[in-house]
């Protein structure tokens, strides 16, 4: 009888699940090519296969329960193979090898690094179970960070190729004096299976349970490298104290060690420094000053042989070249990461007045310093700009003498197209540019080539009256300085009067303190605190004043070489002759300028400007 669909499925179904198992089953109905017979025999017919997999289902399973009965459970423990230990390994040798290191290349120390080479390249050929797998050095570098060490990156690339089974060393502090890299690269090795030997403390870190020594031994360490760099910088901060300053003159431009050990100009390249100042006083940009000296050939000590903006910078606010040195102008954070930090306070700096012959003069290197912060203190006037910052162009001189008189705001310098395509280049106040008539509602639009002949007009008209003025402003000055002076406070005095009363103030606390009596002191203790404020708030504003004396004196002496360098006669209009003389213009009419002069003088002069006035329509 023919078996249905449903029947034919679940014939299929069977024989594949049960045919893997039937061998079971089959093993006692004989064996040979009768067992053949019978099992294709039951896989060909489904209607036997059926009635053989419901047959034989319990008895398969009878069978297997009483198989599993006879046998008995049991349990073979399989010995490790031999591990590797400082003895080497049975088969073969162990490839080991050496490290070592030295902070300073001092003569005592290097001995110490030859001596350590030496002893644990004999220590491993003198072992039979040893072979020696290489000898990894760093001489004269730190141990704080192991990825400035360059032998001892090396020996690790060659671990990770499996090139090394051991490291031998002399002791933790050699291997690695950061606990984060002495954890963290023996956890490394280890993991792939190299095994670390730190002689003087006698571990392996192969070894169960080194990995805590290792910890608390590598914080030993660490901690032996923070008081090691205390003690330098305690040191160093002494030899500040005293005077003594270490020249760096291969970054000192126009410096060079003399025969008596004290630093000694070079006259070729004083010149260029000296260059380089009157240049920035001049009105010329960094960028500028750089370029210039490129093009004239001139060589600095960089190995690309053109002259940087950074090069530059660092010569204008370098004090050395004035004869002074200031200490501690950067520190160095910790001894781990060594991050060099510029010092704006955190730590006190030291300065050496007069400590070597000086190339500029201390009146020229305040100037320039004068400039510098000017330059950076500007702030933005257009609305077009993206930060508050301003920048400094070196381009036209007007860009910051020229303001309008009626708002105040400067003026920027613009180039018109005609429909002749002829250009004319003008300047306009940059209020009136940015808002229109909202601020500035009446400012004059002034073409180049008249505000220019004016400005030189009024330079000519009044050279004799400056030079004549300039002789009653110096004296006036002077008298005014020698007055403040006269009736000015003693600094010392004040400062000896200020200690006195925090030694009071201390004493009287103390005393409050073991006879029980701070109320009743409350107000003697108040009082000598306002005191003290008042007194130092005093002696603060008197430094300030003397400070600010010193730039006028500074700025006298400015014009007054102006002056005295300043061509009899001047026709072509010059920037940098305008930027000597002239403090500020102010466009205070239709055709008439404000000319105010560094001397203090102020003169009006007529223009003709060939730009028509735009009539605001109300």
């Amino acid at each position: 009888m023919p078996l249905c669909r449903r029947q034919r499925m679940t014939a299929g179904c069977l024989r594949t699940a049960f045919h893997s198992r039937m061998g079971t089953v089959l093993t006692s109905k004989g064996s040979g090519a009768s067992q053949s017979r019978y099992k294709s025999h039951i896989t060909e017919s489904p209607h036997l296969y059926l009635r053989m997999a419901r047959l034989y289902s319990p008895l398969r399973l009878r069978k297997e329960r009483q198989v599993m009965s006879n046998i008995q459970r049991e349990i073979i423990v399989i010995p490790a193979a031999e591990a590797l230990s400082f003895g080497g390994r049975k088969n073969r040798q162990m490839r080991v090898a050496s490290y070592s290191r030295v902070s300073t290349d001092f003569e005592e120390q290097l001995t110490s690094f030859h001596a350590q080479k030496s002893y644990y390249t004999d220590l491993i050929m003198r072992t039979p179970q040893w072979t020696l797998a290489g000898t990894y050095a760093d001489e004269g570098i730190s141990g704080a960070s192991a990825e400035k060490r360059p032998d001892f990156m090396r020996m690790i690339r060659h671990c990770k190729k499996g090139k090394i089974d051991l490291i031998i060393t002399k002791s933790i502090s050699r291997f690695a004096r950061n606990t984060l890299d002495s954890i963290g690269y023996v956890r490394k090795l280890k993991a792939m299976g190299v095994g670390v030997v730190f002689e003087k403390e006698n571990i392996n870190t192969l070894e169960e349970n080194s990995e805590v020594v290792l910890t608390i031994l590598a914080s030993l360490a660490q901690e032996e490298l923070n008081s090691l760099s205390l003690n330098v910088k305690m040191g160093k901060r002494m030899a500040m104290q005293e005077g003594k300053v270490f020249f760096q003159y291969t970054k000192c431009y126009a410096y060079k060690k003399g025969s008596d050990g004290q630093p000694e100009i070079i006259p070729e390249e004083a010149e260029v420094i000296r260059r380089i100042y009157t240049a920035y006083l001049a009105g010329k940009s960094v960028p500028a000053i750089a370029r210039a000296l490129t093009e004239d050939g001139v060589k600095p000590h960089s190995k690309n042989e053109e002259w940087t903006h950074s090069t530059i910078q660092s010569i204008l606010q370098n004090e050395r070249y004035c004869g002074d040195v200031l200490l501690q102008k950067t520190y160095v954070t910790d001894p781990i990461s060594k991050k060099v930090k510029r010092n704006n306070g955190e730590l006190p700096k030291v300065l050496i007045k007069n400590n070597h012959a000086p190339i500029v003069s201390r009146e020229l290197y305040d100037r320039v310093q004068q400039e510098r912060a000017r330059r950076g203190s500007k702030r933005k006037v257009s609305k077009a700009s993206v930060t508050e910052q301003s920048r400094y162009s070196s381009l036209h001189a007007l860009s910051e003498l020229l303001i309008c008189g009626e708002c105040g705001t400067p003026y920027r310098r613009a180039v018109w197209t005609k429909r002749s395509g002829e250009k004319q280049a003008v300047w306009r106040c940059i209020s009136r540019l940015d808002y229109g008539t909202k601020y500035c509602r009446d400012s004059v639009t002034l073409d180049e080539d008249s505000l220019h002949a004016a400005i030189m007009q009024a330079i000519n008209d009044t050279r004799g009256s400056r030079r004549a003025m300039t002789p009653f402003v110096a004296a006036y000055v002077s008298r005014t300085l020698r007055e403040d002076a006269q009736g000015g406070l003693d600094a010392d005095q004040m400062e000896s009067r200020i200690a006195q009363l925090k030694a009071q103030t201390m004493e009287l606390v103390a005393q409050s303190i073991s006879s029980n009596t701070v109320g009743e002191n409350e107000g003697r203790l108040r009082a000598m605190s306002d005191e003290v404020k008042a007194l130092c708030d005093i002696l603060a504003e008197y430094r300030q004043s003397c400070n600010a004396q010193g730039g006028i004196e500074s700025r006298m002496a400015e014009i007054t070489e102006a002056l005295a360098n300043e061509p009899e006669q001047s026709e072509a209009y010059d920037d940098t002759l305008v930027r000597q003389l002239i403090d500020t213009i102010r466009v205070v009419g239709e055709n008439k300028l404000e000319i105010i002069f560094r001397s203090g003088l102020t003169y009006e002069q007529d223009i003709s400007p060939k730009v028509k006035k735009l009539v605001r329509i109300s």
